[in-house]
């Protein structure tokens, strides 16, 4: 009888261990196949953040981000984020920010130091020279929220102090946007599932099983312009104002910034949001609605406005303006409106109009009114500070409209306007007191005075936005632009770096000789401080910046330069001799004897030691 039972309890043990064995048989197959795949080499993963070639120690974004958002990597649009080498343990006395958005918060047509990274950094590390600060981007062209959410873990992972988003132009067009065409995944849940799939090698393995099937998409090649990248994420997406298209764009864009500001939160990081701003007053809508504006109706009194307004008719060309507004709801007709009454001086109702005007442009290359308004909420929800880009731009525009003043184009500021939008995050950073004592704060004329833009990168930005606007979208006539004539030594040098005859290091170091040789300081300085930001961990831009810092006895940025030069190369003689005077003429006497008795046992009784020692008892009287 024992034995029976024992004989039945075995059995149905056995039962269970081969059902159990059944339904697990599936995800064994799975986990061993993803497990081979790896072994063998298959596949990809593109990492954030990877360790900087040639200077251990430090970590750089990877250039080969954008390739993890499409299922081949072919496929990607050539952009990437500008490089910036940071600690890869984070030293504790470390204020570490970190940078999240689009084109406009990267700083197209500038680069790095014309971007909010850049220029938050320089006038941060001029406002606390005594504090070891690094501000990194992560921002680059053509993605928005949903490459927003993906990369939060891994900044993270670097142990950021705040995070500083400016973000919500591309959520239509960009990659993985509401209406671009640079997506496979049309709804939001297929595309968050997307992210957490897509680095599996099963799932690589499948996308390119079905894409031996699949016609190549649209934005095949990868190395295209910006314009033609522009017009291939664009391709046949006109949007209407409120239509379905347009209302996923903002629910998607809700729902990100919430996950994003949710894992920040979770881990204790403070997220400041920013507002965005765009060109209003003098950028004409990109598409209107040719249907309506096809029609005699609309060309009638359209032909009414235009001549009232060539007439100097301001109130007849209002009336006719606001009955196409009225009657038609186009994009062109609130622009109109608009016009005239800024025309008739009435310049906030001519900016209500203007807003609206934009929002009805169905070329969602600018966000709608309706993606501020998300953000302010979301900033609300999550009591993160909230920057007004948006209103300090008004704040600083003729008329209270924004436009070409501050503008390049459509979206992107110029050198005034990208230097408004990283003075908007520091005020808001003093407001908040993330950093303490802001008794030393670079006043805003002087930053504006040692903007990081040096005059080659304004002559390339300029030229970059002038190809920009030879084709689509801003005109149906793509034509060639030419490099300005090299008639001066700075064209050269801007023309060498376009060209490809000289790469970024060698452009800059012959722009900083040419400005030695005119002694023109200022401009020198500019640049050595961009190579020493560019390379933490060589001493030559370190010391070249703080002996320019020496010359216009600017003696605590001086000191900051030094002490680096010095971390790098300890027994550098004269680094040690500059640090020397710039203590002493800060009153740091005490500093400056140490430093002088480590420059004693290097030199013995070289003269230059008694020379420093009256120096140093100078600057005590």
């Amino acid at each position: 009888m024992a034995n029976a039972f024992m004989g039945s309890h075995n059995i149905k043990s056995r039962s269970r261990l081969f059902l159990i064995l059944t339904l697990l048989s599936p995800v064994i197959f799975f986990v061993l196949l993803e497990l081979i795949l790896r072994a063998a080499g298959f596949g990809h993963t593109y990492p954030l953040f990877v360790d900087a070639k040639g200077m251990p120690g430090y970590l750089q974004a990877s250039d080969q981000v954008i390739k993890r958002y499409f299922n081949d990597p072919k496929q990607a649009p050539n952009v990437s984020i500008d490089t910036i080498y940071f600690k890869k343990e984070k030293p504790a006395a470390t204020f570490r920010v970190v940078v999240q958005g689009g084109s406009s918060a990267a700083g197209f047509p500038y680069g790095r130091w014309g971007g909010l990274a850049g220029m938050l950094n320089d006038r941060l590390e001029a406002s606390f020279p005594d504090k070891d600060i690094e501000v990194i981007t992560t921002a680059m062209s053509a993605v928005n929220s949903y490459t927003m959410l993906d990369l939060v873990d891994e900044i993270i992972a670097i142990q950021p102090d705040a995070v500083l988003i400016y973000a919500g132009h591309n959520e239509y067009i960009g990659v993985m946007g509401a209406g671009s065409a640079l997506t496979s995944a049309q709804s939001h849940g297929a595309k968050l599932l997307f992210l957490k799939l897509k680095d599996l090698r099963i799932y690589q393995l499948m996308q390119r099983v079905m894409g031996l099937f699949s016609p190549a998409p649209p934005a095949a090649q990868g190395g295209a312009a910006r314009s033609t990248l522009m017009a291939k994420a664009a391709a046949n997406r006109e949007i209407p104002y409120q239509s379905e298209i347009f209302d996923q764009g903002q629910q998607q864009f809700a729902s990100n910034l919430q996950l994003i500001l949710s894992k920040y939160q979770q881990a204790n990081i403070p997220v400041m949001l920013g507002t965005l701003a765009s060109n209003e007053g003098d950028q004409k809508p990109f598409v209107s609605d040719p249907t309506k504006e096809s029609t005699t109706a609309w060309q009638q009194k359209w032909q009414v406005y235009e001549q009232a307004m060539a007439d100097g008719q301001y109130p007849n060309a209002l009336a006719a303006a606001s009955q196409l507004a009225q009657q038609f709801d186009t994009a062109n007709s609130w622009f109109a409106v608009g016009q005239a009454l800024l025309a008739s001086g009435e310049n906030e109702a001519a900016r209500n109009a203007l807003l609206a005007a934009k929002d009805r442009d169905q070329l969602r290359f600018r966000a709608p009114e309706e993606m501020n308004t998300i953000i302010k909420n979301v900033a609300e929800q999550f009591s993160a500070p909230l920057v007004d880009v948006q209103q300090y731009f008004v704040m600083h525009s003729k008329d209270g409209i924004i436009g070409n003043s501050l503008m390049l184009e459509h979206l992107h500021p110029n050198k005034r306007g990208y230097f408004l939008l990283a003075e908007s995050y520091f005020n808001t950073m003093k407001k908040t007191a993330l950093l303490q004592d802001w008794s030393q704060a670079q006043p805003s004329a002087k930053a504006w005075r040692e903007v990081p833009i040096t005059e080659v990168d304004a002559i390339l930005a300029d030229y970059k936005i002038a190809t920009l606007k030879a084709d689509f979208p801003f005109t149906a006539t793509p034509y060639k632009v030419s490099f300005p004539t090299p008639n001066d030594t700075v064209t050269q040098l801007a023309l060498a770096r376009q060209s490809g005859q000289q790469g970024w290091i060698a452009n800059m170091q012959s722009l900083l000789g040419y400005y030695r040789q005119q002694q023109d300081h200022p401009q020198a300085l500019i640049v050595a401080r961009m190579l020493a930001q560019a390379f933490p961990s060589q001493h030559g831009p370190q010391f070249a910046s703080g002996m320019l810092f020496l010359g216009l006895k600017e003696y605590p940025r001086a000191i900051k330069y030094l002490h680096k030069a010095l971390a790098l190369e300890p027994r550098n003689s004269e680094a040690r001799k500059a640090l020397i005077y710039a203590l002493a003429n800060t009153g740091a006497s005490q500093q400056a004897n140490a430093e002088l008795e480590i420059l004693q046992q290097q030199l013995g009784n070289d003269p230059v030691i008694k020379s420093l020692e009256r120096t140093i008892q100078a600057a005590k009287q």
